[in-house]
């Protein structure tokens, strides 16, 4: 039972590992966000692909002469263009993802040190595997969650760049879509849910139940007879 216990909670060590690869790889690659775009004029003859992160934006756009290929930084971006996006909920996914980052670290750091040794303090044993493990899988929930209004209230609507939407008369109404960067989150989140879930398992302890069961009182009629007793 014990070799269970912390075989299980092994197990934690590396699935906060991996949600704390996916976070990471969320906050470099530049699929937040997906969207095709066509011009308003000259329909048939246009067409293009928007893809940005929480850092990098790259628009590829063809109007009938050749792809043309724009690289900037979504800082830079932000500053030249403020209503591009909601600037707090931006800071806000980037603060929270970093957050889930951070905690899983502990988290995981947690599982090694329960794995290895039986630690006094209650922050740093089972009810700190609890603990991070939650600040973790919140911060992650977050992320998404400011992320999913950041889409409905901006990037449903446009996400390319004044020159291209001023000059170039390009647009993206209704084309959008999360791209698989957002769904790294996602999945770190579920990862991180299902370290509770075996943290759970592992600290139940069967035998202590049936315990506490024949300890309690017997209700009914039992009781009665040992009261007239």
């Amino acid at each position: 039972m014990y070799l269970k216990k912390r075989s299980l909670i092994f197990v934690t060590f590396f699935c906060s590992c991996l949600a704390i690869g996916l976070l990471g790889s969320s906050l470099g690659t530049k699929s937040w966000v997906s969207a095709t775009c066509q011009r308003t004029i000259n329909t048939d003859k246009s067409n293009g692909s928007v893809h940005f992160g929480l850092f990098q934006y790259q628009s590829i756009l063809n109007a009938g002469l050749g792809d043309r290929v724009d690289n900037q930084e979504m800082l830079k971006i932000l500053y030249v263009e403020r209503s591009f996006l909601i600037y707090e909920l931006y800071i806000a996914t980037i603060a929270t993802v970093c957050g889930g980052i951070f905690f899983g670290i502990i988290s995981a750091m947690m599982a090694i040190v329960n794995t290895a040794s039986n630690p006094i303090e209650a922050i740093c044993h089972v009810p700190g595997l609890y603990l991070w493990n939650s600040i973790a899988l919140f911060s992650s929930l977050a992320a998404v969650v400011t992320w999913v209004v950041q889409y409905y209230l901006r990037l449903t609507h446009n996400v390319m760049v004044r020159e291209a939407r001023d000059q170039g008369l390009w647009s993206s109404e209704g084309m959008a879509q999360f791209g698989f960067s957002f769904y790294l989150v996602v999945i770190a989140a579920v990862i991180f849910l299902v370290n509770i879930i075996i943290i759970i398992h592992a600290t139940r302890d069967p035998h202590s139940a049936r315990k506490a069961m024949k300890l309690h009182p017997v209700p009914g009629k039992h009781a009665g007879d040992t009261m007239l007793y």
